[in-house]
């Protein structure tokens, strides 16, 4: 077997910390999923190491990517000052009018869309180098989507017992047709994009491992925390673990191979870069965290009295109007220049693949 994977970094990165995040709390959920679903509350070291530790310190990662890194931040000043705005004004604006409910289930739909989206940009980087505009490239198109929007299909069609946002429940399909025509063309696809790769593999020696891995890793999470089992921990604990690992590791490893560019040299921001600092990378991230979420606990979930302490604020309805979407900020902010930072064209001219090559 002669393995043609353009790499992000390296097969020991890769394999450690953007394929096998999904892998391996895939297969604790398989091993442990009905004794996890049993626990009457999440425990509170977990809900830190989940909530803190990964989801919402995967949000602040991107920080690290753009605002904080000097280069980044002139090239592109514009952007990185209009959308936090526009998010919280236009946040305001959606729970003034419409409510805390249609709110909350905008944002989730917002999550939904750049979970899907963070899939399909990490198997585009991992076919780079490969051909585009082919039969082949479409087919790796529609399997990424098969492997996250089937599961969101069924979510939709028959209902899951998940707490994901306050106040959120998915728009329910009436007929159950469109999931059993999407079960076809799930398994199918999945079966058709393997035969592809195995006939590509005898026919050029070549086999593309990272996006083979990558692809049915993604299905496999996907499949598992949505379809197999029905808990709200479970689902939660592969929800975050596959999506929030891999960023912050892209993150990370991004700006370690920008550092080593020439066109770099003078960004000394990216010095912070090195493995030495990488605890500290995760502490920052994890202390911008706590800040958040203790803001979110003492005005508005007031859950969290034992990690965050007893007082609590009392806010008025016009107070919330304007706090929600602030707290929020962050959270869709990620969301929207996220697709602007990965962003990897048909021809590859872009910085994404200067970078990672």
């Amino acid at each position: 077997m002669r393995v043609a994977t353009p790499w992000i970094y390296s097969p020991k990165f890769d394999l450690a910390a953007i394929i096998g995040p999904p892998v391996v709390v895939t297969a604790v959920v398989l091993a442990m999923g009905n004794q996890l679903n049993a626990l009457p509350t999440i425990p509170t070291w977990l809900w830190v190491v989940l909530v803190l530790g990964i989801d919402v310190s995967h949000v602040y990662s991107s920080l690290f990517r753009t605002y904080f890194d000097p280069e980044e931040f002139q090239k592109r000043r514009t952007l990185y000052l209009v959308v936090p705005a526009v998010c919280w004004l236009g946040g305001i604006v959606l729970y003034a009018t419409l409510g805390a409910t249609f709110f909350w289930s905008t944002v989730a739909y917002l999550a939904i869309y750049h979970f899907v989206r963070q899939q399909y940009g990490f198997l585009m980087l991992y076919r780079r180098g490969e051909p585009t505009g082919t039969w082949q490239y479409r087919l790796d198109q529609v399997a990424i989507y098969a492997a996250t929007l089937y599961p969101l299909l069924y979510w939709h069609t028959y209902g899951r017992d998940f707490q994901w946002f306050d106040n959120f429940e998915v728009v329910r399909i009436p007929s159950v047709w469109p999931e059993l025509i999407g079960r076809v063309i799930y398994v199918a696809v999945l079966v058709g994009f393997l035969l592809k790769e195995l006939f590509q593999w005898r026919s050029t020696g070549k086999l593309n491992l990272g996006k083979v891995l990558l692809l049915y890793a993604t299905a496999a999470a996907w499949g598992t925390g949505i379809l197999l089992f029905n808990g709200d921990l479970t689902f939660t604990l592969i929800n975050i673990v596959s999506h929030g690992v891999p960023y912050m590791a892209l993150v990370w490893i991004y700006q370690y191979r920008k550092k080593g560019r020439p066109a770099h040299e003078g960004n000394r921001f990216l010095r912070f870069f090195q493995a030495k600092y990488i605890p500290l990378y995760l502490l920052a991230l994890f202390a911008l965290a706590f800040f958040e979420e203790g803001l979110w606990d003492k005005a508005v979930w007031k859950s969290q009295v034992s990690l965050f302490g007893p007082g609590t604020l009392s806010l008025a309805p016009l107070a919330l109007m304007v706090l929600v979407p602030l707290l929020t900020m962050p959270q869709l902010t990620h969301y929207v220049l996220d697709a602007y930072i990965w962003r990897v064209n048909k021809q590859g001219a872009t910085e994404v693949r200067e970078v990672i090559g």
